[in-house]
């Protein structure tokens, strides 16, 4: 099931560090609707560059936001603004599945250079000048960079970054946005590990939450994730620090072939169980804090510890030191990534009060947990997560936050190999919930799409006792819904393609009643 990065990338040229842009030029975008490609168009526009973009279907946020920057959506059989660009961006989502997409050989028979949406982030970065800061990991990641995002500016700092969601006000540029454009140098950075995607990131400083086995077309086993985020953050060593969770046990292997590398600069953290020693394989981590979870999901941090190592190299740490750290985000989860962004912080610009003020007051990216619909007794939270281990999490924060009431999970599974990979794992996670609608599968750089159903998983699940269907589309999974005794019922709406759309579909149905 495996594909080698240079399949995926079918055409673009090879990842390199980031350089500034040459004014004037003329950017065209093919796919840029998706997230990051989106923060490409906004980024190069923001820096002088004339954008241009196609994309088989925009969202209207999306496409307003691209047309308030002064990026010229084509439609697909217009070729011009394709021939009369000196540089072509791709989504890996095509070149992957479409490589002979009409765009693209447009861009190859005028001979343009094709690059990744990543390459045109890293240049803009480079552009930007400044320290250069990569979030990694295989769950948390969009969170934990807007954090960070929000931790340097409450710190009086203002880079600018690009984070895989929607920035809430005050964030994003504009709200909504996954892009701040800051006005200062530096560059906060959303470093996905997919298929060489966080290659061009040559990192000043890093911070990995954790590594887990996804993304089942191109990393066979956990083994295979954990080489490349060594790989990735061996030369930032190098560069600056980076910051790992080493409670988590794909950390713990990360920062095992770090140490190997050279770890002067490299600083592992966990958290501790309240009262008891730091939790997973590495009980020596050189920063720890206490978990306190304050009922209804809430959670806090409390006696920080740092090693000397970790006071040197993350200094405004030490103000946190005794500290009684309130985080404004639900989870034990979202616990462990605050200790990361504020570690990071300290060791990176930001100060303790900044530092604090942020844990405490950020409200978290659009699509993770994020309440679309609370009246006449029913729920309905939107959700970005779809691995087993982000639906786990999820789902037991929900149980915490709403306790007692039934949970209605309408589920779109992303991409056919994750869940043909992932099947009985996924089946399991889904079958916490009380009720279970899945709608059908969003293809993503899929090439087979025999090898899983929404079916399929709907019985997987109800293997494990728990009543599942698989109604259809999108917009006939959110009507199932609104068609069920939902009294005092909780519907998580939980996936990474068009999911969020079932979510504004079902809203709008139960508020016109």
């Amino acid at each position: 099931m495996t594909r080698r990065i240079e399949e995926i990338a079918a055409g673009l040229a090879p990842a390199r560090p980031g350089v500034p842009f040459t004014l004037p030029l003329r950017l065209h975008v093919v796919g840029v609707g998706g997230t990051a490609a989106t923060a490409a168009a906004l980024h190069a526009a923001a820096l002088g560059v004339q954008v241009t973009g196609y994309d088989r279907e925009l969202s209207p946020g999306t496409a307003q936001l691209l047309t308030a920057a002064g990026v010229k959506i084509s439609p697909e059989g217009d070729l011009d603004p394709v021939r009369s660009s000196d540089l072509v961006a791709i989504s890996k989502a095509i070149t992957s599945t479409l490589p002979d997409h009409p765009q693209l050989q447009a861009a190859r028979a005028a001979g343009l250079p094709l690059i990744s949406l990543q390459q045109v982030i890293a240049d803009a970065a480079a552009t930007r000048g400044g320290p250069l800061l990569g979030v990694a990991g295989t769950h948390g990641k969009t969170t934990s960079t807007g954090w960070l995002l929000a931790a340097m500016r409450a710190s009086g700092r203002d880079p600018s970054a690009f984070v895989g969601g929607p920035l809430p006000e005050g964030e994003g540029s504009p709200a909504g946005a996954p892009v701040h454009l800051g006005s200062e140098p530096g560059f906060i950075v959303e470093a996905d590990e997919y298929g060489g995607n966080f290659d061009p990131y040559a990192a000043d400083g890093a911070l990995i939450l954790n590594a887990d086995w996804d993304h089942p077309d191109v990393f066979a086993d956990r083994a295979a994730v954990v080489r490349a985020f060594a790989d990735w953050a061996t030369p930032v060593l190098g560069r600056g620090p980076v910051v790992v969770n080493v409670a988590d046990l794909g950390g713990f292997e990360v920062a095992a072939v770090l140490r190997q590398c050279g770890g002067e600069n490299l600083i592992t953290y966990a958290l501790r169980a309240r009262g008891g020693a730091a939790e997973g394989p590495d009980a020596n981590a050189e920063v720890t804090a206490e978990l306190v979870e304050a009922g209804g999901g809430r959670v806090a941090l409390r006696n920080l510890t740092l090693s000397a190592k970790a006071s040197s190299i993350a200094p405004a740490a030490a103000g946190l030191v005794g500290a009684d750290l309130s985080l404004g985000l639900l989870g034990v989860h979202n616990a462990a990534n605050a200790l990361g962004v504020a570690i990071f912080a300290a060791s990176s610009g930001g100060n303790a009060e900044g530092i604090r003020s942020s844990l405490a007051n950020f409200p978290g990216v659009g699509r993770r947990m994020e309440v679309r619909y609370d009246r006449g007794g029913v729920t309905i939270l939107d959700d970005y997560g779809h691995h087993p281990t982000a639906i786990d999490a999820t789902i037991s924060t929900v149980r915490l936050r709403y306790p007692g009431r039934p949970l209605v999970l309408a589920i779109e599974p992303l991409t056919y190999h994750r869940t043909a990979a992932l099947l009985t794992p996924i089946a399991r996670s889904c079958a916490a919930a009380d009720r279970v609608l899945v709608a059908d599968i969003f293809a993503v750089r899929d090439t087979d799409l025999s090898i899983a159903s929404a079916a399929g998983l709907a019985a997987a699940i109800a293997e494990f006792g728990v009543p599942a269907e698989a109604p259809g589309s999108i917009e006939a999974t959110a009507d199932r819904i609104a068609n069920l005794a939902l009294a005092d019922a909780v519907v998580l709406v939980m996936g990474g393609g068009r999911s969020t759309e079932l979510a504004t579909r079902l809203a709008r149905t139960l508020g016109s009643r």
